[in-house]
């Protein structure tokens, strides 16, 4: 690692120290003046697989989080920057020049009793700052303490989140919390062990070390009460009885018994401690010399953890008497002002410090939080930029500038300002809040309904609705949003409106079909669907949907008609084809030779009695540009329907999130466990499997063999031998939507995924219909990442057949992943309703539910 170059700026100079958790590094900083030193922090996972991967970011974001709340106090060193690089973390902090603890502590044995009450007063009153952030430390011990060598203050380092991944919880959801990995053996207690940390298991890690510095004797060499648990030290060392009754206090084995957080042991400490009174120190006239600024600044501090920030900030004022170019007292005192409400004394004093510091970008945050609150925006604006300027990564502040820009009215700088805090982290609530905000204020139904903010999409709709109750595209909008919310009916009603005000709109009569469809009112949804070929007589989407429900009500001349003008106007239109050979095969048996496989793997390669919703893939702007012509008085553009996407039925935006699926879709050896297939045999089928092959079109025998042998190669996992006996089938035969399938499930197999998608879409393009293949294609893109086309292919099989489990376990899977946990927890719940005993639901469910309770504690 020495001369290396981190996230482009950082240079290792000199390897610290590390464990089995990582490495610390000293590292120069290439990007300031001076090339100032620094330490690098790397965190290693010790699991490599991808659900480790994923919790350590999560983790590590946690700890960067708290560190950067934390990064104020002057006993705490000050985060400069996180990232991610190669699958390995790291942490940039400040660099503290002392010596730790535990190296005192091995030179020289035992401390006096005085030692102690002054160390343990130094470290409780920068852990009672921590607990009041709600940051429970979790590995308070030796090594994690510095004595800083200007002032001899206790620094407290090392916020230790990451050392949570130490097992794979993802595929182990039986086992312990992940949190049983943080801490070190001897400083933690057993509820800690359990993996439920409290602020009173820091205090138990205090009190060991104050035990270890009085007796000389290291934690796990000290006995137990048999009988009790409790710690038993007091023979190793006299002590006063007060601080005896205060250490077993803070160590007691039941958490309930010790001091619930730094301030109550603080308190307990206090009587025992002989300090000089704050007001004699201040009036000592020597301390105003520039040789004792320090021991103002330190006088500072102790007044501002007591809270007495008028007189923190005077002793503050005697250090910038003596000199005035100490940024650090400057700092103290903003933030002092700050807790005082006096904002405007408070951005004057952060003015100082990035006058002094022009690259320190908390002080640049800082002065942009006091000035936001005076109302001071353009002000607080140009030190937002400031901030993102040194760091755009920053989710945080670009949220903040958001918020001022919104103040400004400058709406939608406002909305890039918040969009680019998703990106940069997608879970952020906030930020996706405050986006949702101005969207809803500006009425950008489409914006919202893209970024799937269906409910706020509807009361957007609603207001414009309000201020005119003729607005088409207003009521199109909300039909659609309310069709992805699953409100049918009121989404029919959307687009009655829509045709009342709009009677020739060919799209709204559409969508009016499908959800007539979804509510099983064929009768309707039929003339509806010939409404919209009396507008657009050239829509063949129309016509085939239209022969297809004709063809379920088992109108078959009627089904021929429609299929015979959709093949018309687009003579390759697969499912138009297949529905005219179904039905031709109903008219005229005679004229298709039919082929009954005894052998029960053949694959059926009827018609399915499930609705197709292909309008999934209808483009949103060219809807809005229509509607847009029309109000203008503009031609409207013929055919605005769309084309049948070549890869996949379902829009195409990649996903950006960073976590990466878990393989969502079941291997074949799986299958027979779970009883799940996503092409399963049509055992019960009333009629028996007649692939429908014209004889003279096709060498039925010869097909026939090449599809068994793939399948047979397949069961024995011999996945390239069954792709190619699939592609001979394919050169016979490409019209089977299962060869189509079949072949899917292989290339999945061999990690083809690009080629399986696309082989999932011919499938779907022959029988649009499938539950089966919409799983197939949903995995696979899973697989990928691209999440949200994923959802979209579940969601489409969930519209198709909502009494189906597995659609909604995988949905669920996948929103697992996202860490969008309550609605995994929801489509767990709906695929447990559907089939009870369904394992699989039932297990990852549970998983779900003990990462949201393991989060708990660390929330702020």
């Amino acid at each position: 690692m020495l001369g290396k170059i981190l996230g482009g700026r950082y240079r290792i100079v000199r390897h610290l120290g590390g464990g089995g958790f990582g490495q610390t590094f000293l590292a120069v900083d290439l990007h300031l003046p001076g090339n100032p030193e620094c330490v690098v922090k790397q965190l290693k996972p010790r699991m490599t697989n991808l659900e480790a991967l994923q919790t350590a970011r999560r983790l590590f974001d946690s700890e960067a989080q708290a560190l950067y709340a934390l990064g104020s106090h002057d006993q705490i060193p000050r985060l400069f920057a996180h990232f991610e690089e190669n699958q390995d973390f790291y942490l940039v902090q400040e660099l503290v020049e002392g010596e730790v603890l535990s190296r005192e502590i091995k030179a020289r044995k035992q401390f006096t009793e005085a030692e102690v009450l002054h160390l343990l007063q130094d470290i409780l009153t920068v852990l009672e700052f921590v607990h009041q952030q709600q940051v429970i430390h979790r590995d308070i011990k030796p090594s994690n303490l510095i004595r800083r060598k200007g002032d001899r203050r206790m620094i407290l380092i090392d916020f230790g989140a990451v050392k949570q991944i130490g097992m794979d919880a993802y595929d182990s959801p039986d086992q312990a919390s992940v949190t049983v990995a943080v801490g070190s053996s001897g400083y933690m207690p057993n509820e800690q062990l359990a993996g439920k940390p409290r602020f009173s298991s820091d205090i138990y890690a205090v009190g060991m070390l104050a035990i270890q510095c009085l007796t000389g004797v290291y934690p796990r060499k000290l006995k137990e009460d048999p009988k009790t648990s409790e710690i038993i030290w007091r023979d190793q060392v006299r002590v006063s009885p007060e601080l005896a009754e205060i250490l077993d206090t803070m160590v007691r084995y039941d958490f309930r018994q010790r001091y619930p957080s730094a301030t109550e042991a603080l308190a307990a400490l206090k009587p025992l401690t002989h300090t000089t009174s704050v007001e004699s120190l201040l009036a000592e006239p020597k301390l105003v010399s520039f040789d004792g600024h320090l021991a103002w600044l330190e006088r500072g501090d102790e007044l501002f953890q007591l809270q007495r920030y008028k007189e923190a900030i005077s002793a503050y004022d005697r250090v910038i008497q003596a000199k005035s170019d100490d940024y650090l007292a400057w700092f103290k005192r903003g933030i002092a002002l700050e807790n005082l409400k006096q904002y405007e004394e408070a951005a004057e004093s952060y003015e100082h410090v990035v006058q002094l510091q022009p690259e320190d970008y908390l002080a640049w945050l800082k002065r942009g939080a006091a000035l936001e609150i005076l109302h001071r925006y353009p002000e607080a604006l140009q030190s937002y930029e400031q901030v993102i300027r040194l760091q755009p990564e920053n989710y945080w502040v670009w949220h903040d500038q958001g918020k001022v820009l919104e103040a400004l009215q400058r709406h939608e700088e406002a909305i890039a300002s918040y969009d680019r805090a998703v990106q940069l982290k997608p879970d952020f609530q906030l930020a996706i809040e405050s986006r949702k905000r101005v969207l809803s204020q500006l009425k950008r139904v489409d914006t919202l309904y893209h970024l799937q903010h269906y409910d706020e999409a509807v009361a957007s709709c609603d207001r414009a609705i309000q201020e005119n109750p003729n607005d088409s595209i207003a009521w199109l909008m909300r039909g659609m949003a309310l069709e992805n919310l699953n409100c049918y009916e009121d989404a029919v009603a959307a687009y009655d409106r829509v045709v009342e005000i709009q009677p020739d709109d060919h799209v709204a009569w559409f969508k009016r079909s499908t959800m007539l469809e979804k509510l099983q009112r064929y009768e309707e949804a039929i003339a509806s669907y010939y409404r919209v070929v009396q507008i657009q007589p050239d829509n063949y989407w129309a016509w085939n949907d239209r022969g297809r429900l004709l063809e379920n009500l088992q109108r078959y001349e009627e089904a021929i008609a429609s299929y015979d003008r959709a093949v018309q106007l687009k003579p390759d239109f697969q499912a138009a084809v297949e529905g005219r050979r179904r039905m031709l095969t109903q008219l005229q048996p005679r004229l298709v030779e039919s082929v009954v496989e005894e052998d029960e793997t053949v694959v059926s390669v009827g018609a399915s009695d499930q609705p197709t919703s292909h309008f999934a893939v209808q483009n949103l702007q060219m809807v809005l540009d229509d509607y847009k012509r029309r109000l203008q008085g503009q031609p409207v553009l013929e055919n605005t329907t769309p084309e049948p996407v070549e890869e996949t039925i379902i829009s195409r935006p990649r996903a950006t999130e960073e976590t990466e699926v878990a393989d969502a879709r079941p291997e074949p050896e799986e299958l027979e466990e779970t009883t799940i297939d996503l092409f399963p045999v049509k055992k019960d089928s009333k009629q028996p499997a007649k692939p429908i092959i014209s004889a003279d079109a096709v060498n039925q025998d010869t097909y026939r063999k090449w599809l068994k042998r793939g399948q047979t190669l397949e069961k024995q996992q011999q996945y390239s031998e069954a792709l190619v006996a699939y592609n001979r089938a394919a050169q016979i035969w490409s019209d089977d939507a299962n060869l189509w399938g079949l072949k899917g499930r292989v290339l999945y197999a061999l990690e083809h995924y690009e080629a399986a998608i696309a082989a999932y879409a011919r499938a779907l393009r022959l029988r649009p219909e499938s539950i089966d293949f919409l799983c197939g294609l949903g995995g696979t893109l899973a697989r990928l990442k691209r999440f949200k086309d994923a959802i979209a292919c579940f969601d489409q099989a969930i519209q198709i057949r909502s009494d189906t489990h597995y659609p909604w376990y995988l949905k669920g899977r996948v929103l697992y992943e996202l860490k969008r946990y309550p609605e995994a927890i929801k489509a767990f719940d709906q695929a447990i309703k559907i089939q009870s005993d369904f394992q699989p639901a039932i297990s990852d469910r549970q998983q779900v539910q003990k990462e949201m309770a393991a989060l708990l504690p660390q929330m702020p």
